[in-house]
């Protein structure tokens, strides 16, 4: 393969983790352009230990959830499957989305749960479709309360009209949005309507749409139904999809008020969610750099001084990714060790 060919094969990759990078740099050059990363450090010794052990511990307790909630919407096609078992795909799985854009790693769970585990590949990605949604919708009733609540407060009066716009335009965003995806007909009847759309101005766009996203789409509202009918089910995904988030908004909180700040619940979520859009929109793994900057910038606008934003993002970005890529390394150990030894069980079956 000569060069041009892998930089035209690789060129996305190289934009992604060119943009990290640069705001990266950018987060770090803004902290010590007085000195700030050097009280960045010291602050951590007058921090109150107390809560950012109660951070971590709200992490872990998200992500188990985040687990949880994968393993009972498998579970009733996959009786033989055990929470205690799912945990190690899942984690590895989970490790792997700190390394790749659009959440890859979970992508990457799936094929191991099938291997692993004898997961059929359409429940995992029904499953994970199904979730995926639910967070977004989550996320995007966040971001309205930013527009709502949190914003005017950082923002002077010249930009009062612009956010009353973005505001409704957020809102009826999301409401569409909620009927496109819980209501299968609308959903339907929109994805056509776009497909003849695409179809006056690309061809190979609108077969995308009705080869790929249709029956993707279709997928999902089977799962969906076989979901409502399960109400109990359903309320339970329901509850474990907003306690994770209450988990890491709170696990944020805690963070901050271990160096003597203390914002709101809905301020904490309003910055959570806008961080989060700005991730998906940058394709950035764990929304290093991007994601960075923004929780930096939102924190200086609530008068939150540079340090202890800082400190605070450092620490969140540090032992989150840690975490994650801990439990995935420990996860890949036992998880070829299981593999292994059902491969050498049949093999011995097969002997015998």
């Amino acid at each position: 393969m000569d060069l041009l060919s892998f930089v035209r094969r690789n060129i996305f990759r190289f934009f992604i983790i060119s943009l990290a990078i640069g705001a990266l740099v950018w987060f770090f050059f803004h902290m010590t352009r007085e000195n700030d990363l050097i009280d960045v450090i010291s602050v951590y010794t007058d921090s109150r230990i107390v809560y950012l052990v109660l951070a971590f511990v709200l992490m872990v307790i998200s992500l188990l959830a985040k687990g949880y909630r994968f393993y009972i919407l498998l579970k009733p096609s996959c009786e033989h499957l055990t929470f205690k078992n799912f945990l190690l795909p899942f984690f590895v799985g989970y490790g792997f989305s700190t390394l790749g854009p659009l959440k890859s790693g979970e992508i990457a769970s799936i094929e191991i749960n099938k291997r692993t585990r004898s997961v059929p590949r359409t429940i995992s990605l029904a499953a994970l479709a199904l979730f995926r949604i639910i967070d977004l919708i989550i996320v995007l009733i966040f971001f309205v309360i930013a527009f709502a609540v949190t914003l005017p407060k950082v923002l002077d009066d010249s930009y009062t009209t612009p956010l009353k716009i973005v505001f409704y335009i957020s809102l009826i965003g999301t409401i569409i949005l909620s009927f496109i995806l819980f209501f299968p007909a609308i959903g339907k009847k929109t994805l056509r309507i776009l497909e003849k759309i695409t179809n006056k101005f690309s061809a190979r766009g609108a077969g995308w749409l009705n080869n790929s996203i249709k029956p993707s789409l279709d997928t999902y509202y089977t799962s969906l139904k076989d979901l409502i009918i399960q109400k109990k089910l359903s309320f339970l995904v329901l509850f474990l999809s907003i306690f994770r988030w209450a988990m890491e908004i709170y696990s944020f909180k805690l963070t901050l008020l271990a160096f003597g700040i203390d914002i709101s619940f809905v301020d904490a979520a309003a910055i959570s969610a806008v961080t989060m859009l700005v991730i998906i929109l940058t394709l950035v793994p764990a929304g290093i750099g991007t994601g960075t900057i923004t929780t930096l910038v939102l924190l200086e606008s609530l008068s939150i001084s540079p340090i202890i934003a800082g400190a605070s993002i450092i620490y969140q970005t540090l032992v989150g990714t840690g975490l994650t890529l801990s439990v995935a390394a420990v996860s890949s150990i036992f998880l070829k060790k299981d593999g292994k030894t059902k491969k050498e069980e049949e093999e011995e079956k097969s002997t015998e």
